[in-house]
C-alpha cells in the first residue's frame, strides 16, 4: 500500500490516539500572544503524522470534519488550564478546512462546542482557514466568515502570500490575522524582503490585520520581519503536552 493511501485509511479509521501540539506566537510591541493548536496523529504504523501531513486526506472526508470537532472540543476543555498558565495569551487559533464554512456547517460546530464549554468566550477562539479559501466562492465564503465573526470568534488566514495567492480577494474577507506562507518569509532578510514580504505585510495593514511570520528560527529572521512591519513570529511548535483519544478524553 503507498504511503498516501496507508495515511487516507488511517483519517478514515478513527484515528486514535491524538496529540495535542501548541506553537505560540509572540508579538514584537505588544505582551499579548497567540496559541496556534494543531492536532497530530501518533500511529503505530506511520509515527506521527502532523497536520501537514494528514491534511489533504482529512479535508476531502467526514472524518475531516470529526477531527476538527474533536480538536475544538478538547481544545475548549483545556482552555481554563492553558489560561492559567499563559495568561497573556488571547486566543487560540484552530486549523479548519474550507469545506466546513459550506452550509454554516462549521458554525452550528462552534454553536455546539461553546454550548457545552460556557466558561469558555468566544473570543477565545480562532478559526484559522488556509488562503485556500480564496479560490472558492468568495461570496459564499464571506458570508460564512461573516457569520464566524458574528458568533464572537476571531478569524485567522494561514499561508497568505505565495507566488501565486490571489491576495487581493483578501479585500472581501473580514479577518484579524494573516500567517504568511513560506515563499514570503523565506525572502526575509534577502534582497526581496522589502519587494515581496514588505509589500506584503503594508498590504495587510491597510486591512487592519496582524501579519504574524511563523517558524522563525533564528534572530536573524526575527530582525528582519520586524523590520519589514510584521507584528509577529512563531518559532515551531512545542512538544505534545495532552494526549486524547478520538472521542476526545485524556
Amino acid at each position: 500500500m503507498k504511503l498516501g493511501d496507508k495515511v487516507k485509511a488511517l483519517v478514515e479509521s478513527g484515528v486514535a490516539p491524538l496529540l495535542l501540539h501548541y506553537e505560540p506566537v509572540r508579538f514584537f510591541s505588544s505582551p499579548e500572544s497567540l496559541l496556534r493548536t494543531f492536532l497530530v496523529i501518533n500511529s503505530l504504523e506511520l509515527g506521527t503524522l502532523t497536520m501537514r501531513e494528514y491534511r489533504y486526506v482529512a479535508r476531502r472526508t467526514k472524518q475531516g470534519d470529526r477531527l476538527v470537532e474533536r480538536h475544538l472540543r478538547k481544545l475548549c476543555r483545556e482552555i481554563p488550564t492553558l489560561l492559567a498558565e499563559r495568561p497573556q495569551v488571547t486566543a487560540f487559533t484552530v486549523p479548519v478546512y474550507a469545506r466546513l464554512l459550506r452550509d454554516g456547517v462549521l458554525a452550528k460546530m462552534i454553536l455546539e462546542t461553546l454550548t457545552l464549554f460556557p466558561s469558555v468566550a468566544p473570543s477565545l477562539l480562532c478559526i484559522e482557514l488556509s488562503a485556500d479559501i480564496l479560490y472558492e466562492d468568495m461570496e459564499e465564503a464571506t458570508a460564512r466568515i461573516a457569520e464566524l465573526r458574528a458568533i464572537g470568534v476571531k478569524v485567522a488566514i494561514s499561508e497568505v502570500g505565495d507566488e501565486f495567492c490571489p491576495v487581493f480577494r483578501l479585500t472581501s474577507v473580514a479577518f484579524d490575522y494573516a500567517f504568511l506562507d513560506p515563499y514570503a518569509t523565506s525572502t526575509l532578510g534577502g534582497e526581496g524582503a522589502e519587494r515581496i514580504a514588505g509589500s506584503l505585510v503594508g498590504f495587510l495593514h491597510y486591512l487592519k490585520v496582524k501579519v504574524v511570520a511563523p517558524l522563525l528560527d533564528s534572530e536573524e529572521q526575527r530582525a528582519a520581519a520586524e523590520a519589514v512591519g510584521c507584528d509577529g513570529y512563531t518559532v515551531g511548535a512545542e512538544p505534545a503536552l495532552l494526549e486524547v483519544n478520538a472521542y476526545g478524553g485524556k
